[in-house]
């Protein structure tokens, strides 16, 4: 039975002689639902503190209803048959619930690395950081830790540049012996990491066989600007793959490294580069 306690003063409020269980308040603090089995299986009921209007809410037959809550509104939730339920206003719906799993093609590795991680790359929203580990590009989450491996090649990847949605990652890739642009993005709409991504894209966007690196994506997501021949600065229509020459490499400028540099404006219309010239 279910009982109230005033100060000092129990009151019981259900008098069945099977089971009543798991009360929670109705928003209004006058009445509580509550499951019962008097119909057979336990179902969700309502009534009043003072015994008053009394009433039955769901008719389940083949199982009993579970874990009964409610929030502040009045909506109750569920579980019956191993599902979720929502109650809101006499009508019930079933909750679809997406479970996103660890990758199942292969066993899971547990791996500590404590050194060799490069390039690291924070996500647009904060929530992800691209990094090479042993030549291959990962991506890790920030919140749970999750680590998931984006690239699996006996190859070296290089040079990470995240879209500024955060749906995709541009990276060079040293493939059949040539460097070239590709871009690994997230397929399914609804998914936003790539730690939690059930299916994962990768598309070569260069189709030469020139040397090209250090892709960069423009702060509107529309081209990726890379450095061909380790000197032409091009940039790439990622819609029509259209690419063009905007800077010949006789006029840049390479540091000790070997590496050269450049950085789009933030409105995607000038590109900022070292450059070699009078003064």
């Amino acid at each position: 039975d279910i009982w109230l306690k005033r100060g000092d003063q129990f009151q019981r409020l259900t008098d069945f002689r099977g089971e009543d269980r798991t009360p929670v308040w109705a928003p209004d603090g006058q009445s509580f639902y509550y499951l019962s089995e008097r119909d057979g299986t336990f179902n969700v009921w309502r009534r009043g503190v003072n015994g008053s209007s009394e009433q039955q809410l769901t008719h389940h037959q083949q199982n009993p209803v579970r874990f009964l809550t409610a929030s502040r509104d009045g909506t109750l939730c569920y579980t019956y048959d191993g599902e979720l339920y929502t109650l809101h206003g006499g009508q019930e719906q079933r909750l679809q619930v997406t479970i996103t799993a660890d990758r199942v093609d292969r066993d899971l590795v547990r791996q500590t690395q404590t050194s060799g991680a490069t390039e690291i790359r924070l996500a647009p929203d904060g929530k992800e950081i691209a990094f090479i580990m042993h030549g291959d590009v990962y991506v890790t989450s920030i919140d749970y830790k999750t680590t998931r491996q984006i690239t699996d090649t006996p190859e070296q990847e290089r040079n990470l540049s995240f879209a500024p949605d955060g749906r995709s990652i541009a990276y060079a890739a040293e493939r059949n012996g040539v460097w070239q642009i590709y871009r690994t993005s997230i397929v399914n709409e609804d998914e936003k990491q790539f730690a939690y991504a059930t299916e994962l894209a990768e598309e070569r966007l260069t189709q030469t066989d020139k040397t090209s690196q250090q892709p960069q994506f423009s702060p509107d997501g529309k081209e990726i600007a890379f450095f061909e021949n380790r000197g032409d600065l091009c940039v790439m229509n990622l819609q029509t793959k259209a690419v063009r020459t905007v800077l010949d490499g006789k006029y840049q400028y390479s540091y000790s490294d070997g590496d050269l540099w450049f950085q789009w404006s933030p409105d995607s219309r000038w590109l900022l580069c070292s450059y070699i010239g009078n003064g």
